[in-house]
């Protein structure tokens, strides 16, 4: 193995490890949340709202830590980032009650907002097209394999030493990361343009950048497709119990079978879209048959709902989680492809916020929904609805997948 490809493998190990870090300690609340809806003497909707607050400042930081990272260098971005969301999490075991709790979790969302951004603009630069599907499926695939640990290793945590402690356990986990990064990661961006001459300092072409076909079109299919994923993030475990009667230690078990076959379909479709593209696919034809197929499959959570078997109806959730984490990952993918040169943090951040905006309504209307209707079989079809409108934006909205002709360098170029 030569330094080159050494330095890659070492590269990936980093970014499926903080793929990791980060959604584990995003997903960590949920499976305490039926514990403090009766510690904190909370109904339904105020859970909703606990559960969304990760959301808030996440959503109004996305598009500042693209544009960030673009700017100031991925290593300094998600380092900073790493740290601000390890110890909110780990404060996330003092709080006392709803505005506690609330602020605790919009600490973890600030933390997190730069994450997927930052790795995208890290696989797009350190990494050919024909390998970019592949690397993002592998960490984005963490993302998945953390959500079906964390329900299990936090009950775990939780039966040994309290849930407080749990929190104070897995933050201060997070935070040991950061030595690692710091010493093992070597910021192309914040040195060069990716040719060994001088980055230039271009400012971002916002107005362009947002008002352009392919950026519309991704934000509107991260919305769609992030309601399901953020549905089942903050809710999947306290539907289990109060649903399906499952005890804490059960539905710890059953809540991590979807996540662990979306780790396997994760990596699998980043794969196979590289591998269409090998057998002469054009990128377009490779990512979006790909991801509407998956987007099409996850939509049958529909059904969830309406199944009186408890078994069943977890198998049907198992298939959803997995069809909504193969589309999750790819959609990066789609990022590396259309962002115009060194811009790819600033396009991962624009379309993260619709996903960030789909997090904070994802929760509350869950909420509010099982609260007056006493079912969560609405919710759940309202899941479904918008996976197919997510399939209806790659297919009608989302342009072919080359890189954006917005930048004031190819601009100038031009005159």
């Amino acid at each position: 193995m030569n330094k080159a490809t050494a330095y890659k493998a070492s590269l990936v190990a980093l970014l499926v490890s903080v793929s990791f870090i980060n959604s584990f300690d995003r997903a960590s609340l949920s499976t305490v949340a039926p514990i403090m809806l009766k510690e904190f003497h909370l109904n339904p909707a105020l859970l909703g709202i606990a559960l969304s607050a990760f959301f808030w400042p996440y959503f109004v930081l996305q598009i500042p830590v693209g544009s960030w990272a673009d700017k100031y260098g991925a290593k300094k971005v998600l380092g900073w980032s790493v740290a601000i969301w390890s110890l909110a999490s780990a404060a996330t075991g003092m709080v006392q009650g709803l505005y506690s709790l609330v602020l605790a979790r919009a600490g973890v969302g600030a933390g997190e907002a730069a994450a997927f951004p930052v790795l995208a603009k890290i696989a797009g630069q350190n990494f050919p097209s024909r390998e970019r599907g592949t690397v993002v499926g592998a960490y984005m695939s963490t993302v998945r394999l953390a959500m079906a640990l964390s329900p299990a290793v936090m009950a775990l945590l939780m039966s040994v030493w309290g849930w407080r402690q749990a929190f104070f356990v897995t933050g201060g986990a997070s935070l040991l990361w950061c030595g690692w990064w710091y010493l093992g990661y070597k910021d192309v961006s914040a040195r060069t343009d990716g040719t060994g001459a001088p980055a230039a300092k271009l400012p971002i072409p916002w107005q362009r950048l947002l008002a352009h076909r392919g950026t519309v079109g991704l934000v509107m299919a991260k919305f769609f497709q992030d309601y399901l994923l953020y549905l089942f993030v903050t809710w999947i475990p306290t539907y289990l119990v109060m649903a399906r009667g499952f005890s804490i230690i059960k539905m710890g078990i059953y809540a991590s079978l979807p996540w662990i076959a979306g780790f396997i379909a994760q990596p699998l479709a980043g794969f196979l879209s590289d591998l269409l593209i090998k057998r002469g696919l054009s990128v377009t034809q490779a990512r979006k048959r790909i991801q509407v197929g998956l987007q099409i499959c996850a939509a049958a959570v529909m059904g969830v709902g309406f199944i009186d078997s408890p078994i069943l109806a977890i198998y049907l959730l198992t298939f959803a989680v997995a069809a909504e984490s193969g589309a999750g990952g790819l959609i990066w993918a789609f990022v590396t492809e259309v962002a115009p040169e060194n811009m790819a943090g600033s396009v991962g951040g624009i379309m993260n916020a619709g996903g960030a905006l789909a997090g904070i309504i994802a929760p509350i209307a869950t909420g509010f929904i099982v609260k007056f209707t006493g079912s969560f079989q609405l919710a759940l079809a309202l899941g479904g609805v918008s996976l197919i409108l997510a399939a209806c934006s790659v297919i009608f909205v989302v342009p072919e997948l080359k890189p954006m002709e917005v930048s004031l360098r190819t601009s100038a170029g031009r005159a």
